[in-house]
């Protein structure tokens, strides 16, 4: 897939270095941040082109995009974080479809279903997340066991959370510390959390940073 056109081309930003992430007792919130952790999330980065097969939606029509199953022992759903646009369904990039529980990755392959749920990056549908700035959360999906978030554009903003399972950057870029490793995730990226358990800091690269996240509906979140 060519994304090429919907990101410009920017000088790359130096680096965040681990130290420069705030000592949890420096950190302000609404409420305390989880503790971190002795591992680390394990942040992976993919371009939308490159993302595993056995994570990634594709048809000649129809929106292609970053699928993911809902958590075992909840109802089986479907969801997709679209990437690339198109299709009946009017979905762009940045959108959240969850298809039918009785649905199955081969199934919404072969068959393109119609979704449950359009959820719109820019809907206004959910919620700001009370007292952290640049986070809203656009659905909880409880048949799921998911919630779809976008963070930004954040004015500089950090973000400490527990439960974020993959995110798709957008516009600008992010930075993801992943134990000693900071990584960068540009426009056109999306980075999948190996533990979601573990405890994951996020900081806005710059004002223009946008990004949809999938994480458990029962995500925790605080500034960092």
């Amino acid at each position: 897939m060519n994304v090429k056109w919907l990101f410009k081309r920017k000088k790359p930003a130096p680096q965040a270095i681990p130290k420069d992430i705030p000592r949890d007792d420096d950190r302000r919130g609404p409420v305390p941040p989880p503790p971190r952790t002795a591992h680390a999330p394990g942040v992976t980065i993919h371009k939308f082109a490159q993302i595993p097969a056995q994570h990634s939606l594709r048809r000649s029509e129809g929106p292609g995009g970053f699928f993911l199953e809902g958590e075992e022992g909840k109802a089986r759903a479907a969801v997709l974080l679209v990437l690339e646009a198109g299709g009946e369904f009017g979905a762009g990039p940045g959108d959240v479809l969850l298809v039918s529980p009785s649905s199955s990755f081969e199934e919404i392959s072969r068959t393109s279903p119609p979704p449950g749920h359009h959820i719109r990056r820019d809907g206004v549908a959910g919620a700001a997340f009370p007292g952290i700035t640049g986070l809203r959360v656009l659905a909880r999906l409880p048949e799921a066991g998911l919630a779809v978030l976008r963070l930004g554009p954040p004015p500089g903003a950090r973000w400490v959370f527990r439960g974020i399972r993959a995110f798709a950057v957008f516009s600008g870029r992010l930075a993801a510390f992943d134990g000693d490793d900071v990584r960068e995730i540009r426009a056109g990226s999306l980075a999948r959390v190996a533990d979601p358990s573990a405890t994951l800091y996020l900081e806005a690269g710059n004002d223009a940073a946008l990004a949809v996240a999938l994480a458990a509906d029962d995500f925790i979140a605080a500034l960092g």
